[in-house]
């Protein structure tokens, strides 16, 4: 679990990234969740897009610890950021 100056710091580091997944109209399906767990794997901080669907958000919200035990690190209108820190000591990108 992550305090508030580690979310904040997480936060400003997320801030000149760009979405790496996109949520449309289908809402969170089994080929999105894949590829958010891989860009978790690979980026460890990511943004996670709703452009359609606001429904799937407020559902994502409420299992993205079960999904991913990932932490929710911001939530800005339609984007969430995401951290998930990688196990493998040598490959962390992020050290908080």
């Amino acid at each position: 679990m992550i305090n508030s100056k580690q979310r904040s710091k997480l936060r400003s580091l997320a801030h000149h990234l760009k979405p790496l997944v996109n949520i449309g109209k289908s809402g969170l399906t089994k080929g999105a969740i894949l590829s958010i767990d891989q860009a978790l794997e690979s980026h460890e901080l990511i943004k996670v897009k709703f452009i359609q669907n606001k429904d799937a958000k407020l559902q994502f919200k409420n299992d993205v610890k079960a999904l991913f035990s990932a932490s929710i690190v911001g939530d800005i209108g339609n984007t969430i950021i995401l951290f998930r820190q990688n196990e493998d000591v040598d490959k962390r990108a992020y050290n908080i």
